[in-house]
């Protein structure tokens, strides 16, 4: 009993001084990674403090088609916090650096040829490098006159590179890339909150090279670059992300970001900024003396951002693009073949053309930009936003000057920035008014003459007259509709008064922000509080030109998509969304929804409403519209509008259509620009339409 005992207590021992062993070597992790980051000097230990960069969240349509998604890449950076404070040691660093990593080119450096015979760069003194050197030279308290050799002397001096002897303290051959090197850390204010990027997208070599060289402050980062599935479509409402502009720098360090931060600059990017944006973590790695990891672990783990969940169908997107450069295009070649028939037939045997020779003009050859847009009236939900010309956000960088001055700007997104004047598409909404104010129903008779003669001093035409010769004759609301009678609406639009004009089309959504999540204009709906805005004094006969869409009427496509939703829906004003939803990482966990939200409503019954609907089939079927949508395979209604822009262009075109007509699931618009007329600019929403209620044609 007693050797049994004594063996216990042996047991015991070795097992509790083993225990203490453990505890104290536990104690010590702890206190290295938690209690005490910064080790002791004299611990032959050091530190490294990583800035590991967050995933940005991926873009999806409305069907999970992804369309924004990220691509991995490597920079090489250098970190304030580890990097050498002395002028020899930061030397040494970026020039060993510079040895390794592919030669760059610094379009800030003010400096040319080579030591000793440097001369100022001649920078345009409109560009942003020559801005940038005056602004650098204030920040050196130098004067902005400051010749070549002073402003050299100073920098070699700020940057150690000669000795008391005036002889380099570097190879001379190493000299420029340093200099260019030090300059560009100044220049972009390297600091402990502004890491600086020596190299973006570096292959593995240098990666390996860079790391085995084990240079104090310079660290390889990892990030994500953006990569656009569909090259060439959805550019103006995906946008784009870079480095945070510097009017935003203050607002968004504010939020915790990093001053060389990576954000959405336009677009879905920025509009969904908060969603998309991840939290960047922290990595501390402990090395020894030599260079050997001894330890190392995250001290905050990075989070990525949350995907985004548009309402674009992706497929449909890219059917409402390419119809509307068809569009454009079936447009021009139509103007041209007639305008070349009839060249040819008035000109003689020596190419002449004859005196009597009658050259059409103006007929849709000069036509070249437009939108198109195609919306769910039931629930604000867009489904397409087209707009041509576009650009390709691949190549956006490297184009950026060509697309700045492009014809017609193809960067302007014009479906939702473009303010057109409505022309007959405003009929629908003053036939709506005047119905429910009962100044007219379905039965009320006008009888057009060809000239509205209630001015004494003012007297428009009906189209017809002008074209024709002849007024319409009797006429009530459905067919004027379908005729697009301007008598009608003047008549009508004169006793509706421009106040409850307004009053009632404003909740239609005209002229007000339809309260999508990109930038948008808000148009102008006319009347007397706008002119009396400009200093321009309304008058009685603003009051008819507006019922017609024309006055100082302008809207987007999108607001006459969204006006004509409500209509069709019953009087329910929705607000556009292109948010879907959004959900965690990589995954289909849904963390918020976009519900459909009601920006107000407007009483329309429904037997104004079916007179309405009555009317805009029509137009379709047997009206302005029917040389494109007669025979249409399922019923639809519409209507279209020709807006003057001047004497010397051809007049825009615009069309708004719903489908189907009984239960309308989708609205869609169209504006062309110098399309010389309406009807033609129907082919872009019949193509919308075939592709979403899947017709072949």
């Amino acid at each position: 009993m007693k050797k049994n005992h004594k063996f216990h207590f042996r047991y015991i021992t070795v097992a509790a001084f083993f225990a203490l062993v453990c505890l104290l070597f536990a104690a010590r992790i702890v206190y290295l990674q938690i209690s005490s980051p910064e080790l002791k000097k004299d611990s032959g230990l050091s530190v490294k403090t990583v800035t590991i960069k967050a995933m940005r969240g991926e873009i999806y349509d409305r069907n999970g088609k992804k369309l924004v998604s990220n691509e991995y890449s490597y920079n090489i950076c250098l970190d304030a916090g580890s990097f050498p404070k002395s002028n020899n040691a930061i030397n040494s660093t970026v020039t060993k650096l510079s040895k390794l990593v592919p030669e760059k080119e610094y379009n800030y450096f003010p400096l040319e040829n080579e030591y000793p015979s440097y001369s100022y760069k001649e920078f345009d003194k409109d560009s942003s490098e020559y801005k940038s050197f005056q602004k650098m030279l204030d920040r050196f308290s130098l004067k902005r006159d400051t010749g070549v050799k002073e402003f050299t002397d100073f920098l070699f001096k700020r940057y150690g590179l000669l000795d008391k002897e005036n002889k380099l303290t570097v190879d001379k051959d190493e000299l420029n890339a340093l200099l260019r090197i030090r300059y560009e850390m100044d220049r972009l204010e390297f600091s402990p909150l502004n890491p600086f990027t020596v190299t973006e997208n570096a292959d593995m070599q240098t990666i390996t090279s860079v790391k085995e060289a084990n240079l104090d402050g310079v660290v390889t980062e990892k990030i994500a670059k953006r990569i656009y599935n569909y090259p060439g479509y959805m550019s103006h409402i995906l946008g784009r992300t870079g480095k945070i502009p510097a009017a935003e720098l203050e607002a968004y360090t504010q939020k915790g970001y990093a001053m060389d931060a990576i954000v959405g600059i336009e677009g879905a990017e920025k509009a969904f900024e908060d969603y998309l944006r991840g939290t960047d973590g922290t990595l501390i790695t402990v090395e020894d003396k030599n260079g050997n990891i001894v330890d190392e672990y995250y001290k905050k783990q990075p989070v990525p951002g949350k995907d985004v969940y548009l309402t674009i169908d992706v497929e449909l997107q890219i059917c409402a693009e390419d119809a509307l450069a068809y569009n454009i295009a079936y447009i021009k070649e139509k103007a041209d073949k007639k305008i070349e028939e009839k060249i040819n037939k008035y000109t003689d045997a020596n190419g002449n053309l004859r005196p009597n020779a009658n050259i059409p003009q103006y007929i849709g050859e000069d036509v070249n930009s437009g939108a198109a847009t195609l919306v769910n009236p039931n629930n604000g939900e867009v489904y397409a936003l087209a707009s041509y010309p576009t650009y390709d956000l691949t190549t956006y960088l490297k184009e950026y000057n060509n697309l700045l001055n492009a014809p017609h700007n193809p960067l302007y997104n014009r479906a939702l920035m473009g303010a057109y004047e409505p022309g007959s598409t405003f009929k629908i909404g003053v036939a709506a008014a005047a119905l429910e104010y009962g100044i007219i129903n379905k039965d009320t008779i006008i009888y057009d003459s060809g000239i509205y003669k209630y001015y004494e001093d003012f007297r428009p035409q009906c189209w017809i007259y002008s074209s024709y010769g002849y007024g319409h004759g009797k006429m009530n609301v459905i067919s004027a509709i379908q005729h697009s009678c301007n008598y009608f609406f003047y008549e009508t639009g004169r006793l509706l008064t421009i106040e409850n004009m307004n009053a009632y089309t404003k909740k239609l959504g005209l002229g007000e922000f339809t309260g999508i999540e990109l930038p948008e204009s808000k148009g102008i709906l006319a009347g007397p509080a706008y002119s009396s805005s400009i200093n321009k004094l309304w008058v009685p006969g603003d009051t008819v030109q507006a019922a017609i869409g024309q006055s100082d009427n302008t809207f987007t496509p999108l607001q006459i998509s969204t006006y004509l939703s409500t209509i069709v829906n019953g009087g329910t004003r929705y607000q556009a969304h292109i948010l879907h939803s959004v959900r965690d990482f990589g995954t289909n966990e849904i963390v918020y929804r976009q519900d459909p939200n009601v920006l107000n409503e407007v009483q329309l019954s429904e037997d104004n409403l079916n007179t309405l609907k009555i009317g805009m089939r029509n137009v379709m079927e047997n009206g302005t519209a029917a040389p494109v949508f007669s025979n249409y395979p399922i019923d639809i209604g519409g209507k279209t509008g020709t807006a003057q822009v001047g004497k010397t262009k051809s007049n825009n075109g615009i069309f708004m259509a719903f489908a189907p007509y009984d239960n309308p699931e989708v609205v869609a618009s169209c504006v062309i620009e110098q399309a010389g007329g309406s009807n033609d600019v129907g082919v872009t929403l019949r193509r919308m339409f075939n592709k979403y209620f899947n017709i072949t044609e």
